[in-house]
């Protein structure tokens, strides 16, 4: 047989690989603490490190260590695995640990059997089996998470994990149509053998990979999030606002509108109830905001206490109705405090694209107007931004001029 594909010498050369994905996953660990599920990979690839080498000293090492100690590390490994990704999608109940071990106690459980452990391709076969249940686990686990968290590198795995089970079947397929001999006690050898070897190794390594990939691009999605995210309401922040409200004025100018909502005497909360009353008021107006926003607009604290709505389908009654409930539902809130009970209110003035046209910079002064407007009227109200062209001048103004703007309460 060709010496590139001496069994013992690939199992040796494998050890070696898996061992530097085990270590590669400890080392990311010690930085990424918060990700219990790399330990765990970590240790499994441990194990499959020392089961690898066990089978590839067959012959020099008893058999019970290389036949029934190695595939119980081995099967431990893929259970590791296993739970490592429910760690990993946050789906973890209290039998997981011992479910992950329950691979190798059934295997010992077979090696009990003196008939069984003396024919090679029935002791195959089931290694096979149990293998293939905890990738097929792994796999429906990471595709219903994929609808959750929609990170590319879970795609991938899939599709490993796929193609791996599909090389189980190929190998158990084999052995039914073209058996070992059964007594054989040696390492099987020949080129369907290595080929499998091969192609398992190369899957351990793509998975590996594959994890470190799934953990950045987690912490980069996180990243992102929190730097687009306002940290004490949980909704969009300035930047991210406007980076989609001025993606969707590039694609379509034609419709939008754009609520601005003010808490009212929010200065006064602060100072008469404190900071802390004054932040659980932030956090129930944007609870509030967020339940009440609809698919495809976006919510966003963009001041202190002042919040904005982007509405992309560009009905403006529609809008105020919304913008209505909102204060509505603000108006019927009570804050508790230590003393009493705090109503809150909030005055909310709206622009409309068709109204005033694209430019955001026109679009957020008109809704400002609006606002104020509303304030002005008596606050906890809904102005909405009406455009009225002064008299003796037939062009539409340049700049926003107060002046020149009517806003009508809801």
């Amino acid at each position: 047989m060709s010496t590139l594909l001496y069994i013992p010498s690939l199992l040796i050369a494998a050890a070696v690989t898996v061992a530097c994905v085990s270590v590669g996953h400890i080392m990311i660990w010690r930085g990424t603490r918060n990700e219990t599920s790399i330990p765990l990979w970590g240790a499994a690839y441990g194990l499959c490190t020392c089961a690898m080498i066990m089978v590839g000293l067959r012959g020099s090492i008893p058999y019970f260590l290389s036949i029934v100690v190695s595939n119980a590390l081995l099967l431990v490994a893929v259970g590791l695995l296993w739970l490592g990704y429910r760690r990993f999608i946050g789906k973890t109940a209290r039998h997981d640990l011992l479910l992950a071990l329950l691979g190798g106690l059934v295997w010992l459980g077979f090696a009990c059997d003196r008939q069984f452990f003396a024919d090679i391709n029935t002791r195959t076969h089931v290694v096979s089996a149990i293998q293939s249940v905890y990738l097929f686990a792994v796999a429906v686990d990471l595709i219903n998470h994929k609808r959750k968290e929609p990170l590319p590198a879970l795609s991938l795995t899939v599709a490993a994990i796929a193609v791996q089970q599909l090389l189980l079947i190929v190998r158990t397929v084999h052995l039914l149509i073209t058996p070992l001999d059964a007594s054989t006690a040696t390492l099987p050898s020949g080129t369907p053998i290595a080929l499998t070897l091969i192609g398992s190794v190369g899957f351990v390594v793509f998975l590996g990979l594959m994890q470190l990939a799934l953990v950045g691009q987690r912490s980069e999605k996180r990243y992102r999030v929190a730097a687009e995210t306002d940290g004490l309401t949980g909704l969009a922040n300035r930047r991210r606002f406007l980076g989609e409200v001025l993606s969707h004025l590039n694609d379509n100018p034609d419709h939008g509108t754009l609520v601005l909502f003010d808490l009212d005497y929010f200065k006064r909360i602060n100072d008469t109830h404190g900071h802390l009353t004054g932040d659980r008021a932030l956090v129930e107006f944007a609870r509030i905001l967020a339940k009440a926003t609809p698919d495809g607009a976006i919510a966003a604290r963009i001041g202190g206490e002042e919040f904005a709505l982007f509405l992309p389908d560009g009905d403006a009654t529609k809008a105020a109705a919304l913008a209505d409930g909102i204060r509505q539902l603000t108006h019927a809130f009570e804050l508790g405090t230590d003393s009493d009970s705090l109503r809150v209110t909030v005055s909310v003035g709206l622009a409309d694209i068709a109204e005033v046209g694209s430019d955001y910079e026109m679009l957020h002064g008109a809704a400002d107007v609006a606002l104020y407007e509303a304030k002005r009227e008596g606050r906890d109200r809904v102005a909405v931004y009406r455009w009225e062209p002064p008299q003796r001048q037939t062009a539409a103004p340049s700049q926003l001029d107060l002046g020149q703007f009517a806003s009508s309460p809801v």
